[in-house]
């Protein structure tokens, strides 16, 4: 059983990140040049935190998957209150719900990506899906073997892939933005895999992964438009 006080203050960790990412989010957007604010109000870069506050919190992926969520509601809450009574900026409603849901759906996403993520750096990632025991030990001569931290990576991957082609085809004057995060897609799967073979799985998953990612700014685009 977990302890409720390690809860507490993780919980207290995910808001008070939350509101510091919301808050600096609207920050660097209204301060960096044009080519890069992009990156500061990032979809990718927000769940891409998430991750790494439940890796770093290191609870079961039932909590990991609440904090991830908590973490985006917060940030979303400090952006928008930064934004509304710092800065005197308004949101359109669409724009606003899309985000909702990008924190409904991406926080206990990533947030539960980043716990199994770290779990697999504790014990290796040689394990399957399901177990961890023979099975493991007979897959290793397989070239490739999906394994819950590999699929972790490559949720991070693939985000930062899918935003990164969104920049590059969508977007007029974030190319540059966009480039970097196909970089750092593929980067992912190379720094934060702990084998060969798992860096090899990690870039299988990459193109489905991204492909989804990519449907989701398309439709992205057509709810804010709508």
């Amino acid at each position: 059983m977990t302890d409720p006080a390690r809860v507490v203050r993780a919980v207290v960790v995910a808001l008070v990140v939350g509101l510091g990412l919301g808050f600096l989010t609207q920050h660097l957007q209204a301060h960096l040049p044009g080519n890069w604010n992009t990156l500061a109000n990032s979809g990718a870069v927000w769940v891409i935190f998430a991750f790494m506050v439940t890796a770093g919190l290191r609870l079961p992926a039932g909590w990991s998957a609440l904090l991830g969520f908590l973490t985006l509601m917060s940030a979303l809450t400090g952006y928008y209150v930064s934004a509304r009574f710092i800065d005197d900026v308004t949101s359109s409603a669409s724009t606003m719900a899309v985000w909702l849901v990008a924190a409904i759906v991406g926080g206990p996403v990533f947030g539960v990506a980043g716990s199994w993520w770290e779990a697999g750096g504790a014990v290796g990632s040689t394990g399957s899906w399901w177990s961890t025991g023979g099975e493991s030990q007979r897959s290793e001569t397989r070239l490739w073997h999906v394994s819950r931290p590999v699929v972790a990576v490559a949720l991070v991957s693939a985000v930062l892939l899918a935003e990164g082609i969104y920049l590059l085809w969508h977007v007029d004057n974030k190319h540059t933005s966009g480039r970097v995060e196909v970089v750092f897609a593929i980067f992912a799967p190379i720094s934060l895999s702990h084998t060969t073979r798992d860096r090899l799985t990690g870039f299988l998953l990459l193109l489905p992964l991204a492909l989804l990612g990519i449907a989701f700014y398309g439709l992205f685009d057509v709810l804010v438009a709508s």
